[in-house]
């Protein structure tokens, strides 16, 4: 309690410490080499050392003088709070080498097409810069046989403007909550809140599924100011590109995000499925999967072997053909029952290929306990092949913390052992991928 009351005691006797006192404090108990790359786990992990943790509002009471102004838990802890995650400022390695130089200015060149708050470029670890084949988009591009279904088959609202105080739509008449999914209570709910502290913000029932969102559009009635608009405007938040220590480059927000935020769209090149198929045979392992399959509406693929046999006994020699064919591999679930395919399954039509064309959320790395996840967002209501794929976070963010989602998105949290994976690698011709996420919970490989 030595260095505590010192500070304390400065100034004219005993005082509330402010934040640069408590940061000081928590930073002397961190080594020398961490001290210009704090972040939360660290300064957590400092405090716990500390005899100084998140209980030290006690003692600040208990050393109060009796003509002193009281200092109360709650404002301590607030303070302390705002000590564990401060903003991160990047140390930034700027190219000297004259070929690291002329590509990082034709990649800023490429970023500078983007729409929206800036996104740059910040490399720690070396002088590189991303690939320059990649091209930034502000829209994805409509490739050889893909159509989106014509406006005028789109249904808009008749809500009145000045609903609710004048932010558009209401619960009762609004038409593009026609489609949306009910709550837990039977009720419609709009995706996005009202609420002053968390405007804009995706609602917990959507962050907490994965249930489609229907955004309002240009046939209705309501304006651009509508609540139920979001991600038809684009990005609001400025993003940095970052070079990670291990897992090439990674995506980052500079400014704290809060729970339900709408960060960037996943775009690129919308293929068919065959020409997405004929790109991937051609890509090496090594490359990487940046195929997003727009399969929202389709139905379950693999059935249990159980239900195929009690539903459609009939389809029996049907499936056998199709396991002879190599247009199916039989696979068991969790509980060991085989997973067969489903007959009443209809293939998606398109997918999306960020490899070469798209937003700066390709950067996006994986994780097995993610801060942000991939919902699909729709405006023409009679379109279920074509829309958004949009990233919200799913909890609240520091600045210059990794935004990373769920490659799989998967409720099944299973570790994949390395025999399972040789097995893959046997089955399938091709090894699961590693995973470098460092997780807790990391399933240790995954299917990409």
């Amino acid at each position: 309690m030595d260095q505590y009351n010192r500070i304390l005691q400065q100034r004219n006797g005993f005082r509330t410490p402010d934040v640069n006192d408590l940061t000081k404090i928590v930073k002397d108990s961190v080594p020398e080499e961490f001290r210009t790359d704090l972040v939360p786990h660290q300064l957590q992990a400092a405090a716990e050392k500390n005899p100084l943790d998140c209980r030290h509002h006690h003692h600040v009471h208990d050393t109060a003088t009796p003509n002193s102004p009281p200092i109360t838990t709650q404002r301590t802890t607030q303070r302390l709070h705002r000590v564990e995650i401060p903003s991160r400022k990047a140390i930034n390695i700027t190219p000297t080498d004259p070929d690291a130089v002329a590509q990082r200015r034709r990649f800023l060149a490429k970023l500078a097409e983007l729409h929206g708050p800036k996104v740059s470029v910040v490399n720690e670890v070396d002088q590189s810069s991303p690939s320059l084949r990649f091209q930034f988009v502000n829209n994805s591009i409509l490739g050889k046989g893909v159509s989106k279904a014509p406006d005028e088959v789109m249904i808009g609202c008749n809500c009145r403007k000045d609903n609710g105080r004048n932010i558009g739509c209401e619960y009762l008449a609004c038409n593009c909550l026609h489609d949306s999914a009910n709550n837990p209570n039977g009720s419609k709910v709009f995706p996005y809140s009202a609420a002053k502290k968390n405007t804009g913000c995706l609602r917990d029932f959507y962050l907490e599924s994965r249930h489609h969102i229907y955004e309002c559009n240009d046939n209705c009635n309501c304006d651009m100011n509508c609540k139920n608009r979001n991600v038809q405007h684009g990005r609001r938040v400025e993003l940095e590109i970052f070079k990670t220590q291990n897992r090439g480059w990674g995506l980052r927000c500079p400014v704290n995000l809060r729970k339900g935020d709408f960060i960037d769209t996943y775009r690129g090149e919308i293929l068919t499925v065959q020409e997405a198929n004929e790109r991937g045979d051609k890509r090496s392992a090594d490359e990487g999967n940046y195929f997003m399959n727009f399969d929202k509406f389709t139905e379950a693929k693999a059935i249990p072997k159980s239900e195929f046999m009690y539903s459609f006994p009939d389809k029996v020699e049907w499936h056998a053909k199709k396991v002879l064919d190599n247009d199916w591999h039989i696979y068991r679930d969790p509980d060991g029952e085989e997973m067969w395919l489903n007959p009443e399954y209809i293939d998606y039509l398109y997918v999306c290929d960020g490899m070469h064309v798209g937003g700066p959320t390709r950067f996006m790395n994986h994780s097995c306990d993610p801060n942000c996840r991939l919902f699909t967002v729709s405006y023409n209501h009679s379109d279920e092949n074509l829309y958004d794929l949009a990233f919200f976070t799913l909890e609240e963010i520091p600045a210059g913390t990794e935004l990373t989602f769920d490659y799989k998105d998967e409720d099944d949290r299973s570790i994949i052992t390395y025999d399972q994976a040789l097995e893959v690698e046997r089955r399938d011709g091709y090894m699961p991928q590693k995973c470098l996420c460092g997780a807790p919970e990391c399933r240790r490989y995954f299917f990409n």
